[in-house]
Parts: C-alpha cells; structure tokens; sequence
C-alpha cells in the first residue's frame, strides 16, 4: 500500500516544460500511436493538455495540445512511453490525471472525475487492472471501517484481509505473465505492484520484467 501512495503522489507532482501545440491529422503510420480524448464539452474548450511520461529525467520530454470546443483532443506520436494525460494545473480540479501506454494503434481516452482508456492491448489492460485495484482498495477500506466500529474482530480482519491480498497478488501475477515484457507490465512490476505473492512467483517477475533502462541519461520524448 505504501509503494501505491507513493505512485499517486508521483501522478501529482509530476512537473511540465513545454509549450502547447495541436495535434497532427491524418493516417496511422507505421508504429503509430493516436490518442483520441474527451473531455466534459465545452467547460474546457482551449484548455492546454499534457502527455507526459512517467520515468525520465526532469524536465521531462513532453507532448501537448489544446481542448476544442466539443471537449475532444488529439495527440499522435511513434515513441512508446507508460504515460499520463493530465490538465494544465488551473483547469485540473475535478479531473482524474489518466494513465495510458502510447502504444501502436488508437487509444480511446476519457478525461473526467473518473477517467478511463481503451482500445489498444496494453490499455484495455491497465484500464482493467485500474478497475481490479480499486475493487481490493475498496475491499480493504471497508474492512478497516468494520474493525473500527467493531463489526468484525481482529481475526477475522486478518484472514479476509490476507485473502484480498493474495487476490490481489494473483490478479497481478497472472495479468503480468500475460502481457510479458511490455512497457506497462514492467512499470506495474516496479512501480506499483500490490497484493501478496510467494517469493518464487516474484523473482519469476523480477527476472523477466527487470527494467534494464538507464533514465539517468537523455530519453526519447514525443517531440519530433
């Protein structure tokens, strides 16, 4: 739970260096991404919009544009990156900074008080580990309510407890053996993984999703 705080407050402090600009028209070429956003209409209409990503040296390498009048927003690029869509500081409250891999492909992405994103294989993936995890958060929430209030005792607050981490540890084993050495299972892996795992099953991820990137050195961004 600690290492999930920390990811959240990562989300939150992430600083931006960049000028905003509109995004490219036309097809998908090869190795492509296009993210095709929404935000709520209107209310945001020339708001700028961020795409940053997650690991990387400060300043990070960023892309941006601005909102239209119908709320959607465009991004295109070639680079793939675990990154998050977030709002220029005067115009976030209220909306949720979204986490997206730019892989080949359209990503459908969603801005609001819950945001979400699909359409390619690793964002109906994380969208979907980002639904699991708030199910084990809320689990877990509630049963630290019910030991406040006395409704369960202290035995049975750690058996249901252990049993939603080793839920948790097994959704996660077996999403990230799925999606093998990609750039969300080893951001997952490294930054954010929680549940409750055997030692074996977790060397078994750390050797294969072992991020061997030097971000001490310059990364490619989404500037062209």
């Amino acid at each position: 739970m600690k290492k999930l705080f920390l990811v959240v407050a990562a989300l939150a402090g992430l600083s931006v260096l960049t000028a905003c600009h509109g995004g490219k028209n036309g097809k998908l070429a090869e190795g492509e991404f296009v993210i095709e956003g929404k935000l709520p209409a209107e209310r945001y209409e020339g708001a700028c919009i961020f795409l940053v990503p997650m690991r990387g040296p400060h300043p990070r390498p960023v892309d941006s544009t601005f909102v239209n009048k119908d709320g959607s927003f465009r991004f295109t690029g070639n680079v793939e990156h675990v990154a998050v869509l977030r709002l220029a500081l005067k115009s976030r409250f209220g909306i949720q900074d979204l986490l997206v891999v730019t892989e080949p492909g359209v990503i459908h992405a969603t801005l609001d008080s819950v945001s979400s994103g699909y359409g390619t294989p690793q964002n109906d993936s994380l969208q979907s580990w980002k639904e699991h995890l708030g199910n084990y958060q809320q689990g877990m929430a509630q049963l630290s309510r019910m030991k406040q209030e006395g409704s369960i005792d202290s035995v049975s607050f750690r058996l249901q407890s252990t049993a939603l981490r080793e839920e948790m540890g097994n959704y996660n084993y077996r999403l990230l053996m799925g999606l093998g050495r990609t750039k969300l299972a080893m951001w997952i892996n490294q930054e954010s993984l929680v549940g409750s795992l055997d030692s074996l099953r977790r060397q078994e991820l750390n050797n294969l999703l072992r991020d061997t990137t030097d971000y001490s050195k310059p990364q490619i961004g989404f500037h062209k």
